[in-house]
Parts: structure tokens; C-alpha cells; sequence
């Protein structure tokens, strides 16, 4: 895993920040962030530490806000049938829902749609149709949607309807002609691009009805975070306001319902994002958007909270449907060996088009590259895109959008149109693209503030809790603190999964941490990646480090012999042989970057003897989730889900389970430590005597133990383990509660031991 940091100060630059601090009455370690992330005055950092509507700026800068004002007003005096037409996703859907509000308070006779995925994105004509004929629409405003579509607002215009399209969209060369409000729009004096749907529709609301808009900012501070904008400027502001306003006695009860069980508790961006935010979403995903949209604009206790349990109902439907799809797609990649190329595209008739935006968000996680997911029929292939930092999709799309049927979005997701015909051309012609672009499909990067030295202070942490709200282009802060050698985790409480540590940074938290218990204690040192939390209890204050990641520094592997060599032994009590049909190579073995390929690794020192491993990521027995571009494995016990091949880059003592293709560099030893391995009777009988005399005191594994007491017995540290393993498998020896101890009823012969036999097999 790579980490990135944040800015490194020069002299002059620590200066400033010192007196930026001073003058805002916080640490310089706040400031310092702060500083890093481009808040470079005293002013600015105020500002951004307290948030509020003093941020917001004046709407009638929006180009076309002074005419939609005007025209709005119009319909208002002359007693015209207004229709809102929104998206169905979360954001669309509070952005009408602002519209709505702010029209009835206007007391325009208003009604309000939005289309259901079937229906496609964007302005539908036959649905404006269907509201005409109940009633003529002499006035449509688009909330969230309408920027690219001139063509269709042409028809409805030549129905004598009037229109205003609202959107945060990217505009295309040609504008509809209609009154147009887009913070995207270039030529304009408003000074932030960066509002979501229902953040231009709250703007107009603001011009519309001045302060009495500010109770819709709950809608725009969901649809913000939900709709992934940076928590910047004034997005910042509204999501603050909005979060205010959620967590006060006047909270509007779909968001309280939408919460569920978690009522009560306080509600932050991160609870928009990952509670209520995929409720709102889930309508439109399984073809029911209006429910959350009734949800919102009922005003029938009742009626709402059926509609949000509902929403609730269609989320827990959503995700096992995600699920199913992510998988099958795993599938068709491997397969199809689709992530051979810098961008990958995959599709299949039968996924709905609802869940394929998440599906491709977690295939950007597992494969670190851009990703479309495409669904569809009848000879059309509708895909949602998502993208990975430095490569912006859109720009992509752009290039290419001869071969497409219709396209829109963002640097790091879109939607996109193909007809079947063209998504053979369009894969390769986005491979192509990304091969110009050098795109460069990397580990999955965390990017981390500073590594911290010193003991983190309790006033540093306390005024972490102003940088929320947290979200996209406001990340939460991350730390890294290096872990010298073997650090010791203990449960948090006796059998608790939960582990404590002590760096000289802080004490750390790791919630599910017994594999990390196992990494600290190997011999190397490790990069500790943490949050800062800050708590109150009992009027004591604390802080403590969250656990997010611990990186081990396989850089000098010769410490790990002793334990590859453990895990070599327990492998072969398995008995995985040679893989059928493996090539034998000569020469020396090559790492190359790409997608699916183990480099297996038996011997620690044969790293070196890889060409390229310097680039490699460098993992010990196993492979984490989700990570299928090319690694090394000392001592892998299985082949990890996601790869297609295995290149044993020394020949190893024991093999790899499985059918995926084999390569082995036989030249190259990886067994070494069998020389240093006695199967003699007399050699066990002194393993076992060191083992008796260490029965009752404190013993994790044979590996850890001669790392505290080998001084004290006269066994070789390789014949030690070896005779440990042996008997642990035997049933001879064992460990009780972190203590050795002898089981004396056991009497098993070394024979029976696979363990055993595999060593005197190999060795004669």
C-alpha cells in the first residue's frame, strides 16, 4: 500500500503557519493541516473553522437568476400551473422537494415529478406530456437535470410551456434556450462551481424567498454529501447549516424515520452518507424514486413514515442485488481478462441499471481503475462510470463520444450511452485513450497528513472536531507513527476482538485487530495508519489513535526467515504438489506491473534476485481483499481470489493450491533452510527436552518463543521451530492460554506427523 503525505513545510513556511496560529488561537498542528490543504491566511482558516451562513454567497451573481426570479414571479401573480422536474436519485429528489417548498410558500399552484431509472436521465418529454393533459404546465423548472437537453426542451417549449433549467451538470457547447442557472456556466460572477443540484435549487429558493429558504438547507446539506461534491466553500456552509438543523428539535421527520434505530444519535456528514443517503437513493434504484419523494413532501406523519420504511426495505433489497452483480462481474473479468487494460468495461443484459454505479465504485476499489458498468437491452447499453484520482472520465468520454448514443457527468463519474455495435470500439478506444493519457493503475493509496514523532496533544485533537464536516475534498485527517520492531497488542478485554497498543504517538485503538496483533508482533518495523479520536467521560478527557491501517516494511526481509520458515512447515501439512502443467523457467524471474499475477517468494533473500521488485508491493503469506494488481507473496498458503496466475520466483518447498496457471523458476532455490533441518530421533529428543523446560511460561508460537528464551536452550532456532511444528501437530505439545503446556496422555510416533515427513522426504 502506498502512502502519501500531505505538504512538507520549508522554514519560512512553518513561520507563517506558527503566526497563522496565533492569530486563530489554535495549535500549530491544526493550522499546519489546514495549511497543507490550501487554507494559506488566518482569514480563510476562521473561516473554514466556522462554517455558517456568513459563507454563503449572493444567488443573484448565478447568471439567469435575475430572469428565473422575474419569471417565477410572474407565474406566482398570474395564477400559473407550475411543474418541478427533478432526478431520481438523491439529490435530484431534494432538489425538487426544495423547489416544491419554496414554490408553495410562493402559493403557486405546483406539481412536482421525478422520473424512475427506466425512464432514463434527464428531462422526459412524454412525462411532461402526461402532466400537460391533465392540466397545462405553463411553467417547467428542472432541478438537477435539463443542461443537455436543448432537443427535448425545444418540444416541450412548442407545447407554449416556458422553462427554467436548473443544473449543476457540465454544460455542453450548446445551451438549451430557456432561463439557465448553472454554476458551471462560464462568463458568470458567481464565485463557487462546486454546488450539487439541490444546492442551485436552495440558491434560487434563497432569491426567491430570502431567509425562510434557510429551512430547506437539511435538503441540500443531504443531497451535498450524498452527491459526493467537495465539502468546500460555501458547500461546506450548507452541509454545516443543514447538519445543524438535522440535529435540532425542528429536525424534519423523513430524516429522523430514515435513521431508523439510530434515532437520537447525533447525525454527521457521515451519516448522511452512509445512512440516509442510500435510503434516498434506494427508491430510485428499485424503480420507485417517487417514494422518496412523497416521503419528503408528505405532510402525513403517517404517510411518511411508511414511505421511509419503505426506502428501508428497498436499501436491504438493493444491496444483496449488489452484491449478486459485483460478483458475477468479478467473474467476467477474470474470465475475459478485462482488466488487462488501463480502463476497464463490463456488461451484461441482465443486471439492472439501478445498482451498477455502486457495483463499478467497488470494482474501482478492488482493481485501482477506472471502471464501466453497463446493463441494458434491446440493443442499447446504458453504463455508469467511476473513476480514479488523476484520470477524469468525463474527458474520456469526451473523446470519444462519436461512438456513443449520449454522455454527462464528472471527472470521476458519468453516465454513458453506447449501442451494442459501438461497446466493442468504445472498450478499446478508452484503453486506448488511458494508454495515451499514461494512466498508471497503482496500489490503493492512503493519503495520510504527517507521520507523527512526537506524543499527539489532547488540544490537537479536540480541535480536529472543527474540521467537520468530513467528506469528499474535506477528508477526514489521517496520521501515520512508526512501529519499531515487535510491538505487543493486547485484547481490550478478555475475549474481546478488539486490541490496544502503545506507540510513543498516542495509544491505539485497532477494532477488529487480532490479524494486526499477529503483524505487530513480527520483527520489522510497521507503519501505523490512525485516526485521532477525542472523547469525554466522567469529565476526563481523552484521545486515543483508531487503528485504519498497519503497513509492514518488507524492505529487509531477513528478519522473517524464522517465520517463513514456520509457514513453509505448516503448508506442507497440507500437501499442495506441483501445479499440472506448470512451465519450469531459466534465468532470473521479472516483475512486471499489471493485473493478476503472484510472484511467490520461498526464501526471503531470493527477493532481491527479482528484477523490478523495488516497484512490487510486498506482502507475507496472503493477500488482502480487493488487491489484484500484481504482488509478491513470501510464502503464500493459498492463491487469493481475483489472480489469474502464479509465478513461483524460486522453487518452493510446498506449492500453492489451485488451478490458476504456474510458472517455476527451478534454478533458483527456495528450501534452503532444510540443510540447517535434522529428522533424527536424537535431534527431536533435544527439541523436546527445550520444549519441557518451557512448559507453563508465556508462548504465542514457536517463532516468538525463541525470540524470548533461544538464549536459554540449545537447540538451533530452524530445528526448534521444525521440532515445534511437529509436535504441536502431533498433539504433544500445546498452548493454554497464551502459556505452553505438555498433554502427557499424548503418545504419537514422528512418523505420523505430515510435517515430519515432508522434511526427511525432501531431504533424502
Amino acid at each position: 500500500m502506498k502512502i502519501v503525505y500531505g505538504k512538507t513545510l520549508t522554514e519560512s513556511e512553518r513561520g507563517a503557519v506558527r503566526s497563522m496560529a496565533e492569530k486563530c488561537g489554535i495549535t500549530f498542528e491544526t493550522a499546519r493541516l489546514l495549511y497543507a490543504r490550501g487554507i494559506t491566511s488566518a482569514g480563510e482558516m476562521r473561516a473554514f473553522l466556522h462554517p455558517g451562513k456568513n459563507g454563503f454567497h449572493d444567488p443573484f451573481l448565478l447568471k439567469g437568476m435575475s430572469e428565473a426570479v422575474a419569471r417565477i414571479r410572474r407565474a406566482a401573480e398570474n395564477n400559473e400551473s407550475v411543474l418541478v422536474f427533478g432526478d431520481y436519485d438523491a439529490d435530484g429528489v431534494c432538489a425538487a422537494s426544495v423547489m416544491y417548498f419554496c414554490l408553495k410558500d410562493l402559493g403557486i399552484r405546483t406539481r412536482v415529478t421525478v422520473p424512475e431509472r427506466e425512464d432514463g436521465y434527464g428531462l422526459n418529454v412524454d412525462k411532461v406530456l402526461s402532466f400537460s393533459a391533465e392540466e397545462k404546465v405553463d411553467l417547467l423548472i428542472t432541478v438537477d437535470c435539463g443542461i443537455s437537453e436543448a432537443e427535448n426542451i425545444e418540444k416541450i417549449k412548442a407545447l407554449g410551456t416556458d422553462v427554467i433549467v436548473t443544473d449543476h451538470h457540465e454544460p455542453p457547447e450548446n445551451l438549451p434556450a430557456a432561463i439557465t442557472i448553472n454554476p458551471k456556466i462560464s462568463g458568470q460572477a458567481y464565485p463557487f462551481s462546486g454546488l450539487c443540484g439541490a444546492g442551485v435549487a436552495y440558491k434560487l429558493a434563497r432569491a426567491l424567498i430570502g431567509k425562510k429558504a434557510d429551512k430547506f438547507l437539511d435538503f441540500a446539506a443531504a443531497a451535498t454529501v450524498a452527491d459526493s461534491m467537495e465539502l468546500k466553500d460555501e458547500n461546506r456552509c450548507i452541509v454545516a447549516e443543514g447538519l445543524k438543523i438535522m440535529n435540532s428539535s425542528s429536525a424534519r421527520q423523513a430524516f429522523k424515520n430514515l435513521l431508523g434505530e439510530n434515532q437520537g444519535k447525533k447525525i454527521t456528514s457521515q451519516t448522511l452518507a452512509f445512512q440516509i443517503a442510500p435510503r434516498i437513493n434506494a427508491g430510485g434504484r428499485m424503480g420507485d424514486a417517487g417514494s422518496a419523494l412523497k416521503a419528503f413532501i408528505s405532510e402525513d406523519p403517517h404517510e411518511i413514515f411508511e414511505y421511509c420504511v419503505k426506502l428501508s426495505r428497498y436499501n436491504i433489497a438493493r444491496q444483496t442485488e449488489c452484491d449478486a452483480i459485483y460478483a458475477a462481474a468479478k467473474i467476467k473479468i477474470q474470465k475475459e481478462n478485462l482488466a488487462e487494460g488501463g480502463v476497464i468495461l463490463v456488461e451484461d443484459e441482465s443486471w439492472k441499471t439501478g445498482f451498477i454505479g455502486i457495483v463499478a465504485a467497488k470494482l474501482v476499489e478492488d482493481y485501482c481503475r477506472p471502471v464501466i458498468v453497463f446493463a441494458g437491452a434491446n440493443g442499447l447499453l446504458k453504463g455508469s462510470a467511476r473513476s480514479v484520482p488523476g484520470f477524469n472520465i468525463y474527458e474520456a468520454l469526451c473523446s470519444v463520444k462519436g461512438l456513443l448514443k449520449g454522455y454527462g457527468g464528472h471527472s470521476q463519474a458519468a453516465g454513458v450511452t453506447v449501442s451494442r455495435e459501438n461497446f466493442i470500439p468504445l472498450r478499446r478506444a478508452l484503453i486506448k485513450f488511458a494508454e495515451e493519457s499514461a494512466l498508471v493503475c497503482e496500489q490503493k493509496t492512503l493519503f495520510a497528513e504527517w507521520q507523527a514523532e512526537d506524543k499527539i496533544s489532547l488540544q490537537f485533537a479536540k480541535e480536529l472536531e472543527l474540521l467537520e464536516p468530513f467528506g469528499t475534498g474535506n477528508r477526514r485527517p489521517l496520521f501515520t507513527a512508526r512501529a519499531a520492531g515487535t510491538v505487543k497488542a493486547q485484547p481490550l478485554k478478555a475475549g474481546s476482538v478488539h486490541y490496544l497498543f502503545s506507540l510513543p504517538a498516542a495509544d491505539m485503538l485497532d477494532f477488529d485487530g487480532e490479524e494486526d496483533a499477529d503483524i505487530l508482533a513480527l520483527p520489522v518495523d510497521k507503519t501505523v495508519a490512525f485516526e485521532l479520536s477525542y472523547s469525554v467521560f466522567n469529565g476526563r478527557e481523552s484521545c486515543k489513535g483508531i487503528v485504519k491501517n498497519i503497513i509492514p516494511d518488507y524492505s529487509d526481509c531477513s528478519p522473517l526467515k524464522p517465520y517463513v520458515l514456520r509457514n513453509e512447515l505448516k503448508k506442507s501439512a497440507v500437501g499442495a504438489g506441483v501445479p499440472a502443467g506448470a512451465g519450469i523457467m531459466r534465468g532470473a524471474p521479472q516483475f512486471k506491473q499489471g493485473f493478476g499475477t503472484v510472484y511467490a517468494v520461498s526464501d526471503p533473500d531470493n527477493i532481491n534476485k527479482i528484477a523490478g521488485a523495488e516497484d512490487a508491493q510486498i506482502y507475507l503469506f496472503s493477500v488482502p481483499p480487493r488487491t489484484v494488481n500484481s504482488c509478491i507473496v513470501l510464502s503464500p498458503a493459498e492463491m487469493p481470489e481475483g489472480y489469474s496466475r502464479i509465478i513461483y520466483a524460486d522453487k518452493p518447498f510446498t506449492y500453492v493450491s489451485g488451478s490458476a496457471p504456474a510458472e517455476i523458476y527451478a534454478d533458483i532455490p527456495g528450501a534452503r533452510f532444510l540443510s540447517g533441518l535434522s529428522a533424527e530421533r536424537e535431534d527431536f529428543a533435544a527439541g523436546y527436552s527445550a520444549l519441557l523446560s518451557l512448559c507453563g511460561k508465556e508462548f504465542y508460537g514457536s517463532c516468538e518463543a525463541y525470540a524470548m528464551y533461544g538464549k536459554d536452550v540449545s537447540v538451533p532456532e530452524e530445528q526448534f521451530i521444525f521440532c515445534a511444528e511437529v509436535f504441536f501437530e502431533l498433539g504433544i505439545f500445546g498452548i493454554k492460554n497464551g502459556r505452553l503446556k505438555l498433554n502427557a496422555e499424548v503418545r504419537n510416533a514422528l512418523t505420523n506427523s505430515r510435517i515430519y515427513r515432508a522434511v526427511k522426504e525432501a531431504k533424502e
